[in-house]
């Protein structure tokens, strides 16, 4: 009772509170964090020891795995019976299925080149230049950005409905995903995976090998502003994924007008990308303008606007994910 006192009596009871709340939030994520990077996790989709955790993993300073082994149960991440650790809650059982995908990518984005941003925050707002993040973090990017590919091959599979073989041209292909998905939608679809990047362009190349891939897909490095970097050719689909915040608007209305130039009679120009306006929208406004090469993100009426100046009609404008700010685009060139 003299203790439930003493709380009630604190100065400023409501902001510490306020404070705790928030850092329960941000502790879930570094302990998450700390247990992805360590290798921790990949040892825990069955049960594991304190011991067999560390012979495992190398680990040496076992008070250390100990108190954030104890610290993820009481996160509520993981789950200890009898000294046997493993995980428990549905993102510590993603992030130990696929240390590598998209979910753990995105945790591991979060907890490093996001909280860059905010703590140069202040500097910036004062007049300190955006940081090349990119540099470091572009191919973590990549790999992060394919958490929409749920929605994103949604979109794209409703527009290559159809027996007839595509030539497609996707500009910002990261990683390569997206090829990849459209090649198992028909046999013949073929084209090319255009990026900025040189050592993403690497890997997604890599990945079509591995696929069989290689010569229905080829990817190569390119600007999409410049119109000699585009590759030779008409296409009958032109895609850009999340990548609309990379460009000023005059900048974007030029790749639109490059689209509609590269594009067969009746092609198609697909883009599915946030805009502002979402629950979200703000945060990621922050991380944009605060890194060297990005842009606030584009309203979803200034997109529309711009792809019409280039000569298309927009065929479908859909709201993908419901409540947030993440919209499709269709348009046909005419």
């Amino acid at each position: 009772m003299r203790s439930l006192l003493r709380l009630f009596t604190a100065p400023d009871k409501r902001a510490m509170l306020g404070l705790v709340r928030g850092m329960s939030g941000q502790l879930q994520l570094a302990v998450a964090s700390a247990l992805l990077r360590s290798g921790v996790f990949a040892q825990l989709q069955q049960g594991r020891t304190l011991q067999e955790i560390a012979a495992a993993t190398g680990i040496v300073e076992m008070d250390i795995l100990r108190h954030l082994l104890d610290l993820g149960v009481r996160r509520r991440l993981l789950r200890n019976r009898s000294g046997v650790y493993a995980v428990k809650s549905p993102l510590a059982r993603a992030l130990a299925k696929d240390p590598d995908g998209p979910i753990a990518s995105m945790l591991h984005e979060v907890t490093t080149f996001h909280s860059e941003v905010f703590a140069a925050l202040p500097q910036r707002m004062h007049g300190k230049p955006p940081r090349p993040f990119l540099d470091e973090y572009g191919a973590l990017i990549a790999q992060s950005s394919r958490i929409s590919a749920h929605w994103i091959c949604a979109f794209s599979k409703d527009i290559l409905t159809g027996d007839s073989p595509r030539r497609i041209l996707e500009l910002g292909c990261g990683s390569g995903e997206y090829l990849r998905y459209y090649a198992s939608l028909h046999a013949e679809h073929h084209g090319v995976g255009m990026d900025f990047d040189s050592q993403i362009v690497a890997d997604a190349n890599a990945l079509m090998s591995v696929h069989g891939l290689g010569e229905r897909f080829p990817v190569q490095q390119g600007d999409m502003r410049l119109g000699p970097d585009w590759p030779e050719g008409n296409f009958d689909l032109i895609t850009t994924h999340q990548s609309s915040y990379y460009f000023d608007a005059e900048q974007r209305a030029a790749i639109w007008r490059h689209a509609r130039e590269h594009l067969e009679p009746g092609g198609r120009l697909a883009m599915v990308t946030p805009t502002s306006g979402g629950p979200m929208s703000d945060y990621f406004s922050l991380i944009l303008l605060s890194t060297a090469g990005c842009y606030a993100l584009p309203s979803v009426e200034e997109l529309t606007c711009e792809v019409l100046g280039a000569g298309f009609q927009v065929r479908r404008q859909e709201r993908l994910i419901p409540g947030d700010a993440v919209w499709g685009i269709e348009a046909e060139a005419i």
